[in-house]
Order: structure tokens, then sequence, then C-alpha cells
């Protein structure tokens, strides 16, 4: 045996121990920070928003005389409003093969996914690309006094 006097364990100077935890709180939360945004992928928040239908503002309904076309919020989803020569449109501003936002060309009188060039015609349905289905329809409705009122009834 040693001569050596034995040091009891909670006496010994703690350096290691502090190291180790310090160690592992930085693994802790390095790994919460990879793992936070996927669960948030794989479980998004839910839609918040008013529900109802939505009346355009003075500025929207501008910007559609404009550019034919404008994105509004409808009970939490992003709804296409868009004119063509005869006709007010109103569909899912999200395409449905991997949820980007579509775009009107009203040269055209199509609608275009810029992700993967899927196309639609006006009322939603699928021409061309990867689009799986159709755009959900909204209804688009001209008030006597110029403004517009978009509703989730489906069309």
């Amino acid at each position: 045996m040693s001569d050596a006097p034995e040091i009891p364990l909670e006496t010994t100077p703690s350096r290691r121990r502090f190291l180790d935890l310090l160690l592992g709180a930085t693994l802790f939360g390095w790994v919460a920070s990879i793992a936070y945004p996927v669960l948030r992928y794989l479980k998004p928040l839910p839609q918040t928003g008013p529900s109802g239908p939505a009346h355009l503002t003075r500025e929207e309904v501008a910007k559609l005389e404009e550019k034919k076309f404008v994105v509004v919020p409808v009970s939490g989803q992003r709804v296409m409003v868009f004119q063509t020569s005869d006709q007010l449109y109103a569909v899912s501003a999200k395409c449905t093969h991997e949820g980007c936002t579509v775009s009107f060309l009203p040269a055209q009188s199509i609608l275009w996914c810029p992700c993967h060039d899927g196309r639609f015609d006006v009322s939603g349905r699928v021409l061309s690309g990867p689009p799986p289905r159709p755009l959900t329809n909204y209804v688009a409705k001209r008030q006597p006094d110029g403004a517009i009122v978009v509703s989730e009834e489906r069309a």
C-alpha cells in the first residue's frame, strides 16, 4: 500500500467537474439549436388571423388595377386576387407542389409558379409542370361602391 494519505472525493478540486458540466451545457445548447428549427418545420405553428371575408384596402385595389393581381390574407391563407379583361378571380397563392407563391401573367392569362415552372389556368387547374393538384378557389366579388370582398366560400 501507498503511504500517501487518501483524500476524500468530496474535497477534491472540482475543476474537472466544472469543465464537464460546461461541456455538457454547450453540447445541449448546440443540439437544441439544431433540433428546435427542425421540429418547428415538421409541426408548424397554427395559422392565425381574422376569419371570414377579407375586404381589400384602397391600396390593394389600386395595386390590382395597376398590376392586374394582388396577394392578400384571407382567413390566415395567402390568396391571389386577379382580373382578366372580363372577370375577377381569387385562388390560393400557394403552389400545390412545393408551396411557392404563384404569379399572374396577364399577357398569357395563366398563373405561374417560378420555383419549378408550374402553370395553372385562371380557374386554378394545372396546365403543366409538377403541381399535383389545382389551386384552391375563393370567391371575389366587386361591391357596388367599387370595393372588393374575398371570401373562403369555395367557388
